[in-house]
């Protein structure tokens, strides 16, 4: 661990050294940043879209109000018990824009740029009082292998904002990932699910039952992870499950 510590220690110094060196530009733009600017120009993240409201994780259809939260017939679902998430919300699609800056935030170890799209997050839920109305949050998990080779979890990263903004728990130690999967990807749907099948498992069942929970991850695909987290969930007592992510890719 002391290793892993170091080794990240040394690749972070090294990319301040190179963002001196060699001025860093817009991943959107491609403009050289102006001294007061980090990571993307303000111009570009004005330009960021949102979402108007939260949608279905499975047909990605929106939501708009609490009577459709609750009885919103999917018809990717064939019974209505299938749907373990409730509603989605998240920032944007995952454009060209969301693309970049979060292949910057997690695999470039942007993690300041994290903080800010967390916090640009976190005043998007704080909007909505079913999510504001949960009783704690709960990051997606990475794996203890993962974790040492990417030396943080960017679901923690995002958690931790939104927590801060709607003031509700944050719960890291409740859902863990007992599998190191296969990254999904390049996976097709059915291939996501099989993947992430009894990956994870729920510590505290206490700490959750009867509650209203908020999962939080940085892009929801075909909703293959949150669903299997939900479900974890659902069956150690949870009763109302939330999702909340940077993107969404729809087709």
């Amino acid at each position: 661990m002391f290793t892993n510590k170091i080794k990240h220690f040394l690749i972070e110094l090294k990319d301040d050294i190179l963002d001196f060196v060699y001025p860093q530009s817009c991943p959107i733009c491609q403009k050289p940043l102006g001294r007061e600017e980090t990571d993307i120009c303000e111009d570009c993240w004005k330009t960021l879209a949102f979402l108007p409201a939260p949608f279905c994780p499975y047909c990605k259809s929106f939501l708009e109000d609490n009577h459709t939260l609750v009885e919103h017939l999917c018809p990717y679902l064939s019974k209505p018990e299938d749907r373990k998430i409730l509603a989605v919300k998240s920032l944007g699609t995952f454009d060209d824009h969301y693309k970049k800056l979060i292949h910057r935030f997690k695999y470039d170890r942007k993690i300041p740029l994290g903080k800010r799209l967390a916090q640009c997050l976190g005043k998007v839920v704080a909007q909505d009082e079913d999510f504001t109305n949960c009783d704690l949050i709960i990051p997606v998990p990475l794996h203890r292998a993962r974790h040492r080779e990417r030396g943080f979890n960017q679901s923690e990263v995002l958690a931790e904002g939104v927590s801060q903004a709607i003031d509700l728990p944050l719960a890291k130690q409740i859902l863990k990932r007992k599998k190191n999967t296969r990254d999904q990807t390049y996976l097709n749907a059915q291939q996501r699910t099989e993947n992430v099948r009894d990956a994870f498992v729920v510590t505290q069942p206490e700490k959750i039952n009867n509650k209203a929970v908020i999962l939080i991850d940085d892009v929801i695909t075909t909703g293959a992870t949150l669903n299997e987290c939900a479900r974890m969930l659902e069956e150690t007592g949870a009763k109302i499950i939330f999702a909340v992510t940077l993107a969404v890719v729809v087709e």
